[in-house]
């Protein structure tokens, strides 16, 4: 890892780096250790998440904080998922078409950003799939591009935008389930 980030030459990206380092290495190492079981593992994964979080060090403002960990928490899991599908020959087939849930996608990304500040919403993801809720925190809490995405979680583009249509569609369900349970009680 010394190695990696005295290749950096911007001195303040750098120190940035070698901040999320210190500060996280032993939550991610103990992140991957639980899934891949192995030590060697645990510690290439931490250090391709470091690598990884170079490409998009403008996404992160502050270092310590919530966000940030969630962020490096997820990319972790999800290269440990990779190593673990590889070692047992598990692929992921990615759909080529998937009909869009919501039309207006402004509209979602409005009520998903009004909805962020409440317990509420918090709830409402925390009914989702975990990947559903990594895909929908990373492309609008994160604001990455599909792009991005996919590069980061190791997957095709349009595995990522099915994700996302899927997950839209699964938090449009649970919000709608949450609202009938409302308007029942009420």
């Amino acid at each position: 890892m010394i190695t990696f980030l005295l290749t950096i030459e911007d001195i303040n990206l750098r120190s940035k780096l070698e901040e999320i380092y210190l500060c996280y290495h032993k939550e991610l190492f103990i992140t991957a250790y639980s899934i891949l079981k192995d030590y060697h593992e645990a510690e290439d994964v931490v250090q391709t998440t470091i690598i990884k979080v170079s490409n998009n060090i403008d996404k992160i403002s502050e270092v310590k904080c919530k966000k940030t960990r969630a962020y490096l928490v997820i990319i972790v899991r999800n290269l440990c998922y990779d190593i673990y599908n590889r070692k047992k020959g598990i692929t992921t087939i990615a759909i080529d078409e998937i009909s869009n849930i919501f039309t207006d996608d402004v509209n979602f990304v409005d009520n998903l950003i009004k909805m962020e500040q409440s317990k509420e919403m918090l709830g409402f993801l925390n009914e989702l799939n975990q990947d559903y809720t990594d895909i929908l925190t990373l492309k609008y809490y994160y604001e990455l591009t599909i792009s991005e995405i996919a590069e980061m979680l190791n997957i095709t583009e349009n595995n990522v935008s099915v994700k996302i249509n899927r997950a839209k569609k699964a938090l449009k369900d649970v919000i709608q389930k949450g609202g009938a349970l409302c308007e029942r009680t009420v």
